[in-house]
């Protein structure tokens, strides 16, 4: 019924969305920047997904999942951004190079295991590890007022975003060639000097045409909100990720 060890690998076909605040020196001084309308961010990307599952024992399972994106932008602004202690002047031409490495860590206990159905509650940590870099025209003494001097400048946040989560799990074998997986969390929890809460959530169906090798289609959402206030960044990240996953996966 539960797989002992299996890897999958695919296509991550990611709808992103969200904002960042970059407050610098002064709490809350900062602007909320949308990555879709001021960076021309967002939108649906196809990303390399991994997945690692063991299941060392009969009730006890643990699992990796990883991918990566990375992109770059030129916007005109709009409107004037205050980032990280620099004032990005409206009517700048801003360029935008954005990474992101999205971890996750599950732990599942099996409470229930029957002949074509499992039930299990589940915990781990999601880590999101991103990088911005921001270049235009910014004022040189950091205010937007008229007469100021300007000149180009750059502006960075990066920050690690740990969060544990909690949920539950259920599998449910209807044919031998067709398992259902579903998985749900959520979680608040304030970590040193970074506030979130956390949601995500999975949708799929795994199709066996071999007995050890599998195509999974599935649908995933994940989203956390965190305010953060660590040496290298303070401000708030809001992330969501959703989005269809098709898999290729090998079975022990």
């Amino acid at each position: 019924m539960l797989d002992y060890f299996s890897v999958s690998g695919g296509v991550f076909a990611n709808s992103f969305s969200g904002s960042l605040r970059a407050d610098g020196s002064l709490k809350n001084s900062g602007t909320t920047l949308s990555f879709s309308r001021d960076l021309g961010e967002g939108g649906t990307r196809y990303l390399p997904f991994l997945n690692v599952s063991w299941r060392p024992w009969d009730r006890h399972e643990f699992e990796f999942d990883y991918y990566h994106d990375s992109s770059n932008h030129s916007r005109t602004l709009n409107r004037s951004l205050e980032f990280n202690d620099q004032t990005l002047l409206v009517g700048t031409t801003l360029k935008s190079d954005f990474t992101l490495d999205a971890y996750g860590l599950t732990y599942r206990y099996w409470a229930w295991i029957g002949d074509q159905g499992a039930f299990a509650v589940a915990g781990g940590l999601q880590a999101y590890s991103f990088d911005l870099k921001l270049t235009g025209t910014v004022s040189a003494n950091g205010s937007g007022a008229s007469g100021s001097v300007s000149r180009e400048g750059h502006a960075k946040a990066s920050t690690n975003l740990p969060d544990p989560s909690i949920g539950v799990s259920y599998r449910y074998q209807f044919e031998p060639w067709a398992r259902l997986v579903t998985d749900a969390g959520a979680f608040k929890a304030n970590i040193g000097s970074v506030d979130a809460t956390l949601y995500n959530f999975r949708l799929g169906v795994e199709f066996y045409p071999w007995e050890n090798w599998a195509v999974i289609t599935q649908y995933s959402y994940n989203k956390i909100d965190a305010d953060v206030d660590k040496d290298r960044f303070h401000g708030n990240a809001t992330f969501r990720f959703s989005g269809g996953q098709v898999l290729l996966k090998y079975r022990f």
